[in-house]
């Protein structure tokens, strides 16, 4: 708890004012985080009309938050990995599932739904680890269209 009260700039006496324990900051961290990203893909990914435009416009809207919340993002990918604070169903990667099982259905694509979550998860977080490591320097509105091209190639 010192650790972090001094990367925030608090006193530790003010961390335990809203938090008991380590463990509940990684609660709430890990669930204002995927709450946040569930909230975009309802907005966003969601009423998009077709299968095709639902996945361009989930790369975008994954890349996007990776690239401007690299923290939240970092931890998220990381973290949730390690362990399940939360319900398999919270999670954002199984709202996305549930994109690609629909389409799957549907006949939409013929691409096994965990394939497709899989093209699409691990593409957009290599590129931020890429990104994260300065091998790329690319600008980001071309990263994006690139990176949403590819996984469009890819799942279609």
């Amino acid at each position: 708890m010192k650790d972090i009260a001094s990367e925030v700039g608090i006193t530790e006496g003010a961390i335990y004012r809203h938090f008991a324990s380590k463990e509940d900051i990684i609660r709430y961290l890990t669930k204002e985080i995927t709450e946040e990203l569930n909230r975009l893909i309802a907005v966003e990914v969601l009423p998009q009309k077709t299968f095709r435009e639902k996945v361009a416009r989930l790369v975008e809207v994954l890349m996007g938050y990776a690239l401007t919340n690299p923290d939240k993002f970092r931890y998220l990918t990381v973290y949730h990995i390690l362990r399940e604070e939360l319900s398999q169903e919270d999670l954002p990667g199984r709202r996305i599932l549930e994109i690609f099982k629909t389409a799957y259905r549907e006949g939409d694509t013929d691409l096994i739904p965990e394939i497709a979550l899989s093209i699409v998860i691990g593409s957009v977080d290599r590129i931020f680890i890429l990104r994260e490591l300065g091998l790329t320097n690319v600008p980001d509105r071309e990263l994006v269209e690139n990176l949403k091209n590819a996984v469009l190639k890819a799942v279609f």
